[in-house]
């Protein structure tokens, strides 16, 4: 605590000004000294200045219980000056305002630095024990109390070595068998390849021939037709005119044989290719069937070869961690029973540093939370009332006069 020698009221150790009436409390001398005494003393003088422009009190003025010092400090209390004018009275609880808003950054300030010190100091100390436990299982310091953990931390090395061990051998097997299955997979897509290729060639062929039976058909058709009207032009005709539709009717009858034994042939042929066709389209499907079945099998075996690779991998992290965590038990119980051994000194020292200061950021924190509730609130809402009304009477006057 550090008292103002204006109004004697005991402020924090933090603070560059007093938070009762806002004079400058001089330079911090405290290990504890305020986030903004870094920046200067002549900054430090110059918003002193500003604040007794501001908020001037009488000298020894005292504003009430929660100003007085704290129990077991020796102060010597100034001699009351004249009392406060009303004027005077205001601009000091509106003052009081900046007074309140400049303590609290400065203390929020002071307290993120401090939690991140002691942040950084709390990492620094799970260092040092680690590098303690390390140098313990290094140089091979025996005591009764590290036998099991030391059994302990053995037992999950060799969990971890046997399970990084079978990872290995795992992803060996997984890299054989994903060319085993990529050859399968490659040979049945290009049996079906194949397959549907012969299949759609045959179906080319089929329609091919059956577009030749359908013109043969028609073909013969008409001459068939044309035949049976010769025929009964003969029957009407006579003479030379009747000899030529005979000899008409000859041709015609030769190419009506030609064109039946010709479809004959190509009936024979449709369904030759048809039989074919079948066969080929049934091997097409049983090749695709073989293909989609080794892509499933090599899916499969790719989802249970994953599934064992993460198994071992989580057997290794579990082993990891364990061992982990069994070292740093090691290395508080070191630190707790500290064994006299010449190489564990150094860590000893820098355990009990990194403590110290672990204890000393959160002491200081402590003291800032405590600082928070030492305020005079009455008076900061007097001065928020104050200067409402001062901006609300502002505002009519301006509306008024520009209306």
């Amino acid at each position: 605590m550090r008292t103002c020698k204006h109004c004697a009221h005991g402020s924090a150790d933090h603070l560059s000004y007093c938070s009762a009436c806002g004079h400058w409390l001089g330079a911090p001398t405290s290990g504890m000294m305020a986030f903004g005494a870094v920046i200067g003393v002549d900054r430090m003088r110059g918003t002193a200045a500003f604040s007794r422009t501001l908020v001037a009190t009488s000298r020894g003025a005292i504003t009430g219980a929660s100003t007085m010092p704290p129990r077991g400090t020796t102060t010597e209390r100034p001699v009351a000056g004249p009392p406060k004018t009303g004027l005077r009275w205001a601009g000091d609880a509106i003052a009081y305002i900046y007074v309140y808003l400049r303590d609290k950054l400065d203390a929020g300030a002071r307290r993120r630095r401090l939690t991140e010190e002691r942040a950084g100091a709390e990492a620094l100390l799970s260092s040092a024990v680690n590098d303690l436990a390390a140098t313990v299982l290094r140089e091979g310091v025996q005591h009764p109390d590290f036998t099991g953990l030391l059994e302990a931390i053995g037992r999950s090395h060799a969990r971890r070595e046997a399970a990084a061990a079978d990872l290995d051998a795992a992803d060996m097997l997984q890299q054989n068998e994903v060319i085993r299955l990529a050859a399968q997979v490659e040979a049945a897509e290009a049996e079906w390849t194949a397959s549907d290729r012969t299949s759609r060639e045959a179906d080319e062929i089929l329609r091919g021939a059956a577009t030749d039976r359908e013109s043969a058909g028609n073909r013969l058709g008409r001459v068939k037709d044309e035949r049976l009207r010769l025929t009964r032009e003969m029957e009407n005709e006579a003479g030379p005119r009747a000899a030529q539709l005979a000899h008409d009717a000859v041709g015609l009858a030769d190419e009506q044989r030609a064109l039946e034994e010709l479809t004959e042939k190509l009936d024979r042929q449709l369904v030759d290719l048809r039989d074919s066709s079948a066969a080929l389209r049934g091997a097409a499907a049983a090749a695709k069937a073989k293909l989609e079945q080794a892509t499933a099998a090599r899916r499969d075996a790719a989802s249970a070869m994953a599934a064992s690779i993460a198994g071992r991998q989580r057997d290794r992290v579990t082993a990891e961690k364990e061992a982990a965590d069994l070292t740093e038990q090691l290395g508080h119980t070191a630190a707790e029973i500290r064994p006299p051994h010449s190489s564990l000194l150094s860590a000893y020292q820098n355990i009990d540093r990194l403590t110290d200061t672990i204890a000393d950021r959160g002491a200081q924190i402590t003291a800032l939370e405590q600082m928070q509730a030492r305020y005079d609130h009455r008076k900061l809402l007097t001065g928020v009332g104050l200067l409402t009304s001062m901006l609300i009477a502002t505002a009519a006057a301006l509306w008024a006069v520009l209306r």
